[in-house]
């Protein structure tokens, strides 16, 4: 018994060796393809990330010195890392080594709670991103294949700010109660990790877990600790022993909570939690009108005519609720118990983005897992179509898992010792190559070095050794009354020479959505040089032009108003335009819908070459406003949402200014502009 007991503890931890080779060498090969040249997407997340961590390691304080809008995963994931290499080049070699990491992880633990089967779980962990990277997912699936793969690719690449590390929480806790059986001998289709959790001692701990993960992110980490927090509730219900008993147990995981809370906030923000607590706030009252996706439906509307979104969601809500069923008859095992929570997570977060405004957002996870759950359970079946294959299927799975890693530990060590060759300038101020010459090396030479009030901070800090000096590395970043306010007098009372925002035909929601800073940039800068991605812009006085105009406003019916400046003369200009509101619910049927939270939609001409842009305003109150006037008229539209419930009143639309009129592309002379 003991050699066999030995024998079976060598081959398990072959067989972790095997899948941590296999999925070491596939990270490595990742990240060694990313940084063979570090050009980046300017409006994406590699600076998201990287301005972070380098704030950080400058002795700077989240929430204090800057804005931390993400969360802290990929802090705590990526900093040690990239501490050893503090350049740009350190920061994709991290953060896309890592991702993959934690891909694979996810797909271990989600197909390993699927199928029951570790060594197959094993096999698809370590082998989904070759596949999807190679092209062959794409190539042998087709339609389907380029749709599975541009979910995956969102899962394991950084992409948009690290999204697999933020999605990760729920997985860890699940893997660490996994590691809790394995340490015990507990089957995972018994029921004694939710006989732990209905005892009063692991209350404080558990709570003081979901605590700490508020601060993880700000989607995943509020939905797990939702998650953890409903399943709790569902764990003590199920092992009741009295309203005292259930009382305490409460009082311990709340108590836990608020701790967990308050130590992580306290050590991320050095002991000044409520710097957090007030950027999550800032947050959240305005993102749903500042990154409104919904177009501004009502909410419930939204939710039950989005067809794609409910198919997904609706499996998910199934699992919970066949599981929730059974966990109170005591009938659910810990497998499907922790499966079941994951996807309760993902349901989760995937409805908060809808409540906040930003409509079914994050795809990927509700999409992307579902899929690959689906696609286990075929494999399993498919495993199990004969008897006699079934009874030597985990030998054949752990012979595959060697080979595989074996191959893929061949393939990065090929990658290693022949990397893609470098194409671009070598920056050591970024510790690799870029093509973006303009961007990187011609604008610090025209600037002198000066500072640069960025809108989106990138590679011209980074190689500049200096810091956005607003604390908002990005403007989408700035929200709240009072942190804009402070980016705004940053801005306006700074007397920077230079400003740098991202190309109008590269991004052009940002000028009239962030009008209120926009309109001193078009007022006292002109656009004097075109990078890859950027304009830079020089202070140059006072540019508002001496034009006279009428502003007038009225009723298009109970939500919707014009908006019309009329001016003498055939001069092209932008009027920058102070316009005050009032709207409201018209009954409480659509405030029900709305569930209670509506906004205002504004759009009007801008740019000669795009002449529609759009943005989205808080319910009520005061609002600076642009409308391009041609041929001395120019008309906007403003309206309350969602349309069918609510009122709009117009109180006052005044001409402040009237301002050059800019286009995407011309405007300023091309050739002056570097073009």
């Amino acid at each position: 018994m003991c050699v066999a007991s030995k024998q079976i503890c060598c081959k398990q931890v072959l067989l972790w060796l095997a899948w941590g080779l296999a999925v070491a060498a596939v990270s490595l090969s990742m990240a060694l393809g990313r940084v063979s040249v570090c050009d980046y997407v300017s409006i994406n997340g590699d600076f998201q990330s990287y301005n972070v961590f380098r704030r950080i390691l400058a002795g700077q304080t989240p929430h204090l010195d800057f804005v931390n809008y993400i969360g802290m995963a990929p802090v705590w994931i990526n900093l040690p890392l990239v501490a050893l290499n503090n350049t740009f080049a350190g920061s994709l070699f991290a953060t896309n080594f890592t991702s993959n990491l934690l891909f694979s992880a996810t797909v271990l633990i989600w197909v390993y709670l699927v199928v029951r089967r570790l060594s197959a779980a094993m096999v698809v962990s370590a082998a989904l991103t070759k596949f999807v990277s190679s092209g062959l997912l794409a190539t042998v699936g087709g339609p389907a294949g380029v749709y599975l793969t541009q979910l995956f690719q969102g899962l394991y690449s950084p992409g948009n700010s690290m999204r697999i590390a933020r999605l990760f929480l729920p997985f860890l806790l699940a893997g660490a109660a996994l590691l809790w059986l394995a340490a015990r001998g507990a089957q995972a289709e018994g029921q004694a990790l939710q006989r732990r959790l209905a005892d009063p001692k692991p209350c404080l701990l558990v709570g003081g877990l979901a605590g700490t993960g508020l601060l993880w992110s700000s989607d995943f980490g509020l939905a797990t600790a939702f998650s953890v927090t409903v399943f709790f509730l569902l764990v003590q219900t199920a092992h009741w022993r009295g309203a005292r008993a259930f009382a305490g147990r409460l009082a311990l995981y709340a108590a836990g909570l608020g701790a967990g809370c308050l130590l992580a906030a306290c050590l991320v923000t050095g002991f000044h939690p409520g710097a957090w607590l007030s950027s999550l706030g800032d947050t959240g009252v305005w993102q749903y009108f500042y990154f409104n996706g919904t177009s501004g439906q009502a909410l419930v509307l939204y939710v039950l005519t989005n067809v794609r979104l409910m198919a997904f969601a609706l499996p998910y809500a199934g699992l919970f609720v066949f599981s929730a069923v059974r966990l109170v008859q005591k009938r659910l095992s810990d497998r499907l118990f922790l499966l079941a929570f994951l996807g309760f997570c993902i349901l989760t977060a995937s409805g908060a983005y809808v409540l906040s405004g930003s409509g079914y957002n994050f795809k990927e996870a509700l999409e992307g897992f579902l899929w690959l759950g689906a696609g286990a359970l075929i494999l399993k079946a498919l495993l199990h179509l004969t008897v006699s294959f079934a009874c030597w299927q985990e030998r054949v799975q752990g012979g595959t898992l060697a080979v595989l890693a074996v191959g893929l530990a061949v393939l990065a060590g090929r990658d290693l010792l022949a990397p893609p060759p470098q194409t671009g300038e070598y920056l050591p101020t970024l510790g690799g190559a870029t093509t973006y010459h303009k961007a990187l090396v011609e604008t610090p030479a025209l600037t002198g070095g000066e500072p640069v009030f960025s809108l989106y901070a990138t590679g011209l800090e980074a190689v500049e050794g200096t810091f956005q000096p607003g604390g908002c590395d990005y403007i989408i970043h700035a929200l709240g009354a009072d942190r804009r306010q402070k980016y705004l007098d940053c801005f306006v009372q700074g007397a920077w020479r230079w400003a740098q925002t991202p190309r109008l035909d590269v991004e052009n929601w940002l000028t009239i959505q962030n009008w209120d800073v926009y309109r001193h940039l078009w007022a006292g800068y002109e656009r004097c040089y075109a990078t890859e991605y950027s304009w830079l812009w020089q202070a140059g006085g006072d540019r508002s032009l001496d034009i006279e105009a009428e502003v007038s406003a009225r009723p298009l019916g109970r939500q919707r108003w014009e908006i019309t400046v009329e001016a003498p003369g055939t001069e092209d200009f932008t009027a920058d335009l102070l316009i005050s509101y009032e709207s409201g619910f018209t009954g409480a049927g659509g405030a029900l819908l709305s569930l209670g939270r509506s906004l205002v939609g504004y759009a009007a001409p801008l740019f000669g070459d795009m002449p529609g842009v759009g943005c989205y305003l808080p319910a009520s109150g005061q609002a600076y406003l642009p409308v391009r006037v041609e041929d001395g008229r120019g008309v906007a539209t403003i309206w309350s949402a969602d349309e069918n419930f609510t009122w709009l009143q117009v109180e006052e639309a005044e001409l402040i200014r009237a301002l050059p009129a800019r286009d995407l592309y011309t405007g300023d002379s091309a050739a002056e502009i570097g073009f």
